[in-house]
């Protein structure tokens, strides 16, 4: 360590450059870090100097083993774990994306970063420095793009064939076009209102509107809302209210932007002629010895037969992880939990196996003296 932290060109590096560095030994270990304010503002450990880059971010994932960053099977994914091994491995400089979670809970942060890993010799030593830069806006700029230019068109698509159709039609056909062509219009605006309160849920200036709201009008929305949707065709959404006379005190438009990414993302994991599920019930807060844990509350849940990898299965709802080629914008999960948790204060969630296929589900609490009975 002191090697590295008098060497001269070392030094120099570390305060020239904008992009956060770290220094690492052969172990992924910190030896010296430089000022720049990625590393400043996320900086969660009091020291740095012999943390591996998980462990100084705070990754939840780094400690998950006792042996810490890179230990655990999910490590293999992380992109600055990839990038480090394989420059010491290869002595070469190699470049990845890495989606990090900086911290737990309400002050986590998701991180999307260009990591670039490079081996140097210094007094006949190898050390990595990494260098970090926040891609955070051309992540962002690149999944509105794909937004605008696929469910945007898609729909705009669909409603200029409607348009076409209600300048020739007549009688009942000309009644089903001005529905089909008002339900697009607002399938549209719902669509980019979507993007603005995404990033207004970012920038922490979303002010939820909590009113009193019923499931069954929530679903019977959402099942007219799907009802010509690009995305439902060849597919079968089954509805069905579990909980009859409960009432929500909630935003119902946050909350149906929640059940609307959840719906889309089972129907683009269920083939053709598949089903999707969405059902809502009432919990009791009751544990299985029958005692009282979180109170009353309304589950709603969306089925599909699909199966998420459980490799894929601890970053669903990191921002801007996909699995989807050319199509996917990594906003859906991250925008259910984002919205469904931080705003709405209920506990977004999945299940999912190669048996049962994959449920996610918004859970939300009841006030007292709220719902059927009570």
């Amino acid at each position: 360590m002191r090697t590295v932290s008098q060497s001269p060109i070392v030094s120099a590096l570390l305060e020239a450059v904008d992009a956060g560095l770290l220094v690492l030994n052969r172990e992924r270990q910190i030896l010296a870090t430089n000022r720049a304010p990625l590393l400043e503002n996320l900086r969660h450990a009091r020291r740095s100097i012999g943390l591996r880059p998980g462990e100084f971010f705070a990754c939840p994932r780094a400690a998950e083993q006792p042996q810490g960053c890179g230990a655990g099977e999910h490590c293999l994914a992380c992109g600055t774990f990839q990038a480090v091994t394989q420059s010491q491995a290869g002595g070469r400089t190699v470049e990845q994306e890495c989606l990090l979670t900086s911290g737990e809970g309400e002050n986590a942060t998701s991180l999307e970063l260009n990591v670039r890993a490079t081996q140097v010799d210094i007094d006949g030593k190898d050390y990595t420095v990494v260098s970090l830069r926040d891609i955070s806006h051309e992540k962002r700029r690149q999944a509105l793009e794909r937004v605008f230019f696929h469910d945007i068109l898609n729909t705009l698509s669909a409603l200029s064939n409607w348009t076409h159709l209600l300048n020739q039609a007549s009688g009942e056909r000309l009644d089903r076009a001005r529905e089909r062509v008002s339900r697009l219009v607002g399938q549209l605006e719902r669509e980019i209102q979507l993007q603005r309160t995404l990033l207004e849920a970012e920038q922490g200036t979303l002010r939820p509107q909590r009113v009193k709201v019923t499931p069954a009008a929530l679903l019977e929305d959402l099942q007219g809302m799907f009802a010509d949707a690009p995305s439902a065709q060849q597919r079968i959404l089954t509805v069905e209210d579990r909980c009859p006379g409960v009432e929500l005190v909630t935003d119902p438009v946050l909350l149906g932007r929640v059940l609307v990414n959840m719906v889309k993302n089972a129907f683009e994991a269920t083939p053709a002629e598949g089903q999707v599920r969405l059902w809502c019930e009432r919990e009791t807060g009751l544990n299985a010895d029958g005692e009282s844990e979180s109170g009353d509350a309304v589950a709603f849940n969306v089925h599909n037969p699909g199966e998420i990898p459980p490799a894929v299965a601890p970053r669903i709802f990191q921002r801007s992880f996909t699995t989807k080629a050319g199509t996917g914008h990594g906003l859906g999960t991250y925008g259910m939990r984002l919205l469904g948790e931080r705003y709405l204060g209920g506990k977004v969630s999945f299940a999912s196996s190669a048996a049962a296929g994959t449920v996610f589900s918004i859970r939300l609490p009841l006030p007292a003296a709220v719902g059927a009975g009570i």
